[in-house]
């Protein structure tokens, strides 16, 4: 799949409020503070091997803390300032430090670390819970073994910087780094198949080599401006998109088998090597049991009338304008955004795609503009118009981003629909994360391809550059509401449908039309494991055929109107300026 990296959007779309209570936080509001805080705690907690003090699964340190008590920590100590944060972690250290009788100024402290008086943690948990580095904790023992409670006073306090050639990193410096290298990852950027908060870059590119072009354009839109140094850029991608990723010479993406291979390396103790050898051997053996899974599914989809098979995915969002011969200036500016969304049905062996070309002008309204109601109005749009009726069951493949796919409005929308009659089963497969790549990512490559060698004016162009990639794909536009119109599934289920718990642990659902299954889902952890089932509706008063609400789209903010006619403008062709970006007065 592609990722968005939408500019104008905020990253709260991407997380759902049925995925804050799936994780315990439907308390918190949907903000950037917490996005960033749940997705690095999440990609923490996915890998066990971030806790070093276990031998056995039950020993995992962070999974006792539990994922709410441990980003509440977090947060809480996120929100001191410096010098009570090292107070804080000062006083705990004196309590975990371990008795010491010689009490030798060149030897290290021994610490016990804790989360609770009954939660033993290792040290990199305990790193990961206070937000501080190796380095900053070992100067914090040892100003707290020489100088005790008092502050700490940086070496440089008081002097005149040595370097008055380094340029200042301020909001602005920032902000055009950030608007370059996002730019940049559109242009360049490959199908990721981990998830779609991750970029990738080719092999062929590294940081150093990013630098230079950076600096390149730089120098010729900033030339009063010193432009920052390779340290600094490399920081700064660190801390500010993280998310942006260099591919790897294999073709295995998967962080997980990536840190299990770091781990075999690296691991000095044989029994700890034999131990994540399993884990990895695991891991592969699930992977490769749902690509098996999936591949079936194609094939009999193929070969029996009677059923359907799609994929879906959101893909990379493109910009508008855009030029092969882009000038080096926009890389540090927001074009207009145009979303794609593709459908990919594999009956009778035929994979065509149908991608839904939206512009940034034309999502729905809500919380999560991108999120689960959005995708599933163009899923049911796609089924509507592609002859449900001929067939008996629907088989639909999709990744495990629980913002979008994996979560209980999905759950509600497929039991809502065998309930409407439209299939006799509904089976629903979540790929295992990292090992996400389906048909729908060829058709986006050969979109991405077209695009790269383009001329972009308008979102029109856009339309064209997926009608030609490919004999399989076809836009479908939104077109003020003539291509398909926005609907509120959510007010219509959400009150007389119930959660599942833990949906996140399992990866295939199956409904049912039966008059003793509807409302139930049935659920398993793995293709062809054991099924459990569990009741989705609260009630028998659920009308099916309730009239859905529609949602109007959300317009472009003055703000933003302005800023396009102010800094995007002058890369359009005249012919189409007042297209993309009119005169915010007149309109």
């Amino acid at each position: 799949m592609f990722s968005n990296f939408d500019m104008e959007l905020s990253p709260e779309n991407l997380i759902s409020p049925e995925e804050l209570y799936d994780l315990g936080l439907e308390s918190y509001e949907l903000n950037e503070l917490v996005f960033e805080a749940v997705q690095d705690l999440k990609l923490f907690f996915e890998d066990e091997l971030n806790c070093k003090c276990r031998k056995t699964k039950d020993r995992i340190c962070f999974k006792k803390i539990g994922f709410r008590n441990f980003l509440e920590r977090q947060l809480q100590l996120k929100g001191l300032e410096g010098n009570e944060l090292d107070l804080c972690i000062k006083t705990q250290l004196m309590v975990f430090k371990l008795n010491n009788e010689n009490d030798d100024e060149t030897e290290r402290d021994g610490y016990s670390y804790q989360y609770n008086s009954s939660i033993p943690i290792c040290q990199p948990v305990f790193l990961k819970l206070s937000g501080f580095s190796k380095k900053k904790l070992i100067a914090l023992q040892k100003h707290l073994k020489t100088d005790g409670l008092i502050d700490r006073i940086h070496g440089n306090t008081g002097k005149v910087p040595q370097n008055r050639s380094r340029a200042t990193v301020n909001l602005e410096i920032a902000q055009l780094f950030k608007n370059f290298l996002l730019q940049y990852s559109n242009l360049h950027g490959l199908p990721s198949p981990e998830s779609e908060s991750i970029i990738y870059l080719p092999t062929y590119l590294n940081y150093a080599t990013v630098y230079e072009e950076f600096r390149n354009y730089f120098d010729l839109e900033y030339e009063s401006i010193k432009p920052i140094e390779y340290n600094t850029f490399y920081k700064l991608w660190k801390q500010l998109t993280p998310y942006i990723k260099f591919q790897t010479p294999g073709t295995d993406l998967c962080d997980t088998c990536e840190a299990f291979k770091r781990d075999i390396k690296f691991t000095d103790d044989d029994d700890e090597k034999e131990n994540i050898k399993l884990e990895y051997r695991k891991h592969q053996t699930n992977a490769e049991r749902e690509r098996s899974h999936y591949n079936k599914i194609i094939e009999k989809s193929k070969n029996d009338p009677t059923i359907t098979h799609i994929c879906y995915d959101w893909a990379q969002s493109v910009a508008a304008p855009f030029s092969s011969q882009q000038a080096g200036s926009i890389y540090f500016k927001s074009p207009f955004i145009v979303f794609l969304f593709g459908v990919c049905k594999t009956d009778d062996g035929n994979n065509n795609q149908s991608n839904y070309t939206i512009g940034e002008d034309e999502l729905p309204e809500g919380k999560s503009k991108k999120g689960t109601n959005t995708t599933l109005n163009m899923v049911f749009d796609f089924l509507q118009k592609n002859h449900h009726v001929d067939k008996k069951d629907l088989y639909v493949t999709c990744d495990n981003c629980p913002g979008q796919n994996k979560n209980n409005l999905s759950l509600w929308f497929w039991s809502w629909l065998t309930m409407l009659g439209w299939y006799e089963n509904i089976y629903i497969n979540f790929m295992i994360p990292g090992h996400t790549k389906f048909i729908c990512d060829a058709e986006f490559g050969s979109i991405k391809k077209a695009y790269k060698t383009s001329h972009i004016n308008t979102v029109d162009d856009v339309e064209r550059v997926i009608n030609g990639s490919s004999i399989h794909n076809k836009s479908i536009r939104y077109n003020n509401g003539l291509g398909w119109t926005w609907k509120d599934f959510n007010s219509m289920l959400k009150d007389h449908f119930r959660t599942l718990p833990n949906i996140t642990k399992y990866h295939h659902f199956r409904f049912s039309s039966l008059p003793d299954n509807i409302g139930i889902v049935y659920f398993s952890k793995k293709s062809g494991g054991e099924e459990c089932f569990y009741n989705l509706l609260k009630n028998t008063n659920f009308d099916k055929n309730t009239q859905l609400n529609f949602l109007e789209v959300v317009p472009l903010s003055e703000d933003r109107k302005k800023y396009l006619f102010a800094n995007i403008r002058q890369y359009v062709d005249s012919p189409y300026k007042d297209i993309l970006c009119p005169n915010p007065n007149y309109y």
